[in-house]
């Protein structure tokens, strides 16, 4: 519905009201017309002034519409902010466009024309009623917005919202939206920058999407925070917006070059001195009063550290089963030694009858299938076909992704725990739970040949045509990572488990052992069978290593199914090769001595098991040494594959993680910590692999993570690896590749976090406050201490100590990106001085409020150039001048509402 009329005011101006409602116009209605039965109001319009003290950066207007209404107008109800638009023009000039506030519409229906008032809000108060990125509204998803997150600037984020809000808002549409702003901030003092600041500044959007939709922020919480970090401040005049300073307005008057940061167009705004005179009052209802008075600020930075670069594929807050529950999904029977007790035992097991050899043990493993959203397992290496998905989609069949993975290379994320009963019967007691762990599953099925580079399993193309094993598709992490100067180092540290599982050869099949195992203890003599008759006993001797039993061990395994977790499991028969855990319990192999890579040697003793390739921004970090020290690695500039020659130029930007066993540790079969590079003299309370980011590297933006796959390292009393992980050293006659004798790659316990060395300056407490205050000499302080910054700058080693506050890396520090480092300090063109602007926002407020201002309440006429947002009035009697903190209009009498503030030193 479209409604419109107009009045003139007791100045002599047309005021035309025009109001759109549902984008529709198909419906008109004039206003004053007998046909439309719906009149003005004896006091038909005002706009009222929202601003509450120069604290307020979104200085809002709001505006009453008063209408007589014969009938009932069901569609001036809003539903949502944006439902109903209002533009409201003096003469050819529009002074509010906006919208009817919202679910606020209450209309008597009692006299033959009932008073009708519509409550309107301007664009920057609808503002408060969207989400950052309009998360929650009709299509957009919060996962989906998160997940492209970036590091975005100013200008970027602030045009988004203001146009947003602003789209549609001309009602007659002959009218451009203009965003004027005065230049008071820059990056620097450069004439060339004055205007650029908003596309010199750049911050993360995960700052204000926060971990889950409900902590998003609204839009206008958004604009207000990036304006106050740099003390500015935005008021809309029709379909003009202005940005701006105090201190601009409040110099001597003369002019504002205003430039329109979207259409690059400039003006000129000549500023007044106008005289408070009786041939301009509108009456003599002036109030004055003494404004707040402040002595002390306080403005506390609210920082948003960064924690973790990524969520863990392991966080347990973050894991959801496609399965209703675990299920049982392997037996394991053992049985110590190689004599006929053993073998009886065994016999018995797999039979499923009863034995109290103290030596043999049934083992049930339960595993269940887990998905994290953040992460991606592909098929095949295709990215557009996860795994979990594949199998897990319908919520049937757990056992078919275990399964699979113990044929083919892969990855998956699995809870395992197993109860063992040993057949000693020795302890009778019940199992009240199986325990489960959280494992990042890599499966690599090696075949066991080592002497034949043609025959061994996986070869270089087996792993790489499988690259990536494993995505991070999440959006954790962003900002700035770089410390702010050259005495501090941050460090990405990656810590958790490793496990090299062994392949676990078995006796035999169970349903082979089922069938073949003998009923008699085996002859002695020729053959084993007393002379000429053939032995009967056809797993005799055929044991597997163990490490309780220098014999060895009688072993095998059986695998079970079914179709959902609530139903009783039956054996997989024919299921001989799936996937088995890690027992603790199988073969140890390769004794340690020392690594190499290419050909040299490594005395850090890193044995790398896995190759991932970490983004941040444009730059991924690479592993160039050989020793395994922090600087081993560097950060160069990322290049997509298809600016690479060839996948090994793609792929060597990656870096390896691995473990650090002692001199005489089993390579294969044992559990490690994550390779641990850190030393206490390096200032950080970390374990893992450390990645440092310097000053100079210059790091910053989103963060992606890949696990591209295994290493092909070779064992030959050293570990050697190529520097393409997927590729092996040369072989020779004694070369022994280790994944070849690796049936899967466990971790667990995995993170990667983030740390800084202070610039290995002890400051005491890591919980300190980041406070910026005001100095005062007066004996009784009246402090304002409520003034907080979302958006903080960065602090240099010098600063932290200075300020008693530890260093770390922030998502809420924006980011310089002409010179790629965080914001330290922005200039300020009305004190000509650059510094921190908390230094810059404590300092104009204290010079503001640290003395007693008048506060006058003045009714102008609205005539000429009398009335303007940026002129200054002066007051004879009082001798004192003052600046326009809001502006009000009653539109009927012509009279503009000034709220003033006396211009103090």
């Amino acid at each position: 519905m479209y409604i419109h009329g107009s009045f003139l005011s007791q100045q002599g101006d047309t005021i035309t009201v025009h109001i759109v409602t549902g984008n529709d116009r198909t419906q008109t209605i004039e206003i004053g017309t007998e046909k439309a039965d719906v009149y003005f109001s004896e006091d038909p319009a005002e706009i009222e002034n929202e601003v509450n003290d120069t604290f307020d950066v979104l200085l809002r207007n709001s505006a009453k519409i008063r209408l007589l209404c014969g009938n009932l107008i069901t569609n001036l109800f809003s539903t949502s902010c944006r439902d109903a638009v209002v533009n409201i023009y003096k003469n050819d000039t529009c002074i509010f466009a906006g919208f009817i506030e919202p679910q606020t519409l209450s209309q008597p229906y009692n006299d033959r024309w009932d008073e009708l008032e519509l409550n309107c809000i301007d664009a920057l108060s609808a503002l408060q009623y969207s989400k950052y990125k309009n998360v929650g509204a009709l299509g957009v998803i919060y996962a989906f917005v998160k997940a492209e997150a970036a590091q975005r600037s100013f200008y970027d984020i602030a045009t988004e919202i203001l146009q947003g809000v602003t789209e549609g808002l001309d009602i007659l549409g002959n009218q451009n939206i203009k965003f004027w702003y005065d230049g008071s901030k820059a990056v620097d003092a450069q004439t060339a920058n004055r205007y650029q600041v908003f596309k010199q500044l750049s911050i993360s959007d995960l700052l204000f999407l926060g971990d889950d939709e409900s902590d998003v922020w609204q839009q206008d919480e958004v604009l207000e925070e990036l304006l106050k970090y740099l003390n500015l401040h935005i008021v809309q005049d029709g379909f003009n917006f202005y940005i701006f300073s105090w201190e601009s307005v409040k110099a001597a008057p003369d002019k504002i070059i205003w430039h329109d940061i979207v259409a690059n167009n400039t003006k000129t705004t000549a500023q007044q001195a106008v005289t408070i005179a009786l041939a301009n009052v509108a009456d003599c209802d002036t109030t004055i009063s003494i404004g707040d008075v402040y002595n002390q600020l306080l403005l506390t930075a609210k920082v948003e550290d960064i924690e973790s670069v990524i969520e863990s594929p392991l966080d347990d807050d973050l894991l959801v089963s496609p399965y209703v529950n675990k299920q049982k999904y392997l037996t394991e029977y053992s049985s110590d030694g190689e004599g006929k007790t053993a073998y009886y035992a065994m016999k018995a097991m797999v039979n499923g009858e009863s034995t109290n050899y103290g030596g043999g043990a049934i083992t049930h493993w339960y595993v269940q299938v887990m998905r994290n959203k953040l992460w991606t397992f592909p098929m095949k290496g295709n990215t557009g076909v996860d795994l979990v998905d594949y199998f897990g989609g319908e919520g049937t069949n757990q056992h078919a992704l275990p399964d699979w993975l113990g044929q083919a290379p892969g990855a998956a994320i699995m809870a395992l725990g197993s109860v063992k009963i040993n057949t000693a019967n020795d302890d009778n007691s019940p199992t009240s739970k199986v325990n489960m762990t959280n494992y990042l599953v890599v499966s690599v099925n090696g075949n066991g040949v080592d002497n034949d580079e043609n025959k061994t399993y996986p070869s270089v193309a087996d792993i790489q045509k499988n690259i990536p094993y494993a995505v991070y598709t999440g959006n954790k992490a962003g900002g700035v990572f770089s410390p702010s100067d050259d005495k501090t180092t941050n460090y990405i540290v990656l810590s958790g488990k490793v496990i090299l599982n062994p392949i676990m050869a078995v006796t035999g099949n169970l349903s082979a052992m089922r069938e073949k195992m003998g009923n008699r203890p085996p002859y002695q003599g020729s053959g084993g069978g007393g002379g000429t008759t053939p032995p009967p006993m056809y797993f005799w001797h055929k044991t597997v290593p163990s490490r309780n039993n220098g014999d060895g061990r009688y072993y095998t395994r059986q695998y079970w199914q079914a179709e959902t977790p609530d139903k009783e499991v039956s054996w997989h028969e024919g299921a001989d090769s799936g996937f088995y855990p890690y027992t603790g319990e199988g073969p140890e192999e390769y004794e340690f001595k020392y690594s190499a890579v290419g050909d040299s040697t490594d005395t850090i003793s890193k044995v790398a098991v896995l190759a991932c390739m970490l983004v941040i921004g444009d730059k991924c970090v690479v592993e160039t040494g050989t020793d395994g020290q922090t600087t081993d690695f560097v950060w160069q500039k990322y290049k997509e594959r298809s600016e690479c020659q060839s996948d090994d130029e793609y792929y060597q930007q990656c870096f390896t993680i691995g473990f650090d066993p002692k001199i005489g540790d089993k390579l294969v079969g044992t559990e490690f910590s994550i390779q641990n590079n850190i030393d206490y003299k390096m200032g950080i309370d970390a374990e893992g692999i450390a990645i440092p980011i310097t000053k100079g590297d210059k790091i910053s933006g989103q963060v992606r993570f890949m696990i591209l796959g295994p290493v092909n390292a070779t064992w030959d009393v050293i570990t050697r690896r190529h520097p393409t992980f997927f590729r092996h050293t040369k072989w020779s006659s004694s070369s022994v590749p280790l994944l070849a004798h690796v049936s899967s790659i466990l971790i667990k316990s995995f993170e990667v976090k983030v740390y800084s060395d202070n610039g290995l300056i002890s400051n005491g407490n890591d919980d300190n406050d980041i406070i910026y205050m005001s100095d005062t000499k007066e004996t009784f302080v009246n402090k304002k201490d409520d003034l907080e910054f979302k958006i903080n700058s960065a602090l240099t080693a010098t600063e932290c100590a200075q300020l008693g506050v530890s260093n770390t890396v922030k998502l809420s520090t924006p980011l310089n990106i002409s010179t790629g480092d965080g914001v330290l300090e922005v200039y300020d063109r009305n004190g000509n001085v650059k510094a921190k602007p908390e230094q810059i926002y404590v300092d104009s407020y204290y010079t503001e409020y640290h003395k007693p201002r008048i506060v006058m309440a003045q009714k102008l006429r609205d005539i000429d150039n009398a009335v303007s947002l940026f002129n200054h009035y002066r007051h004879e009697a009082l001798n004192k001048e003052f600046f326009v903190q809001g502006i009000g209009r009653n539109l009927i009498e012509g009279r503009a509402d000034l709220t003033l503030k006396e211009i103090g030193t």
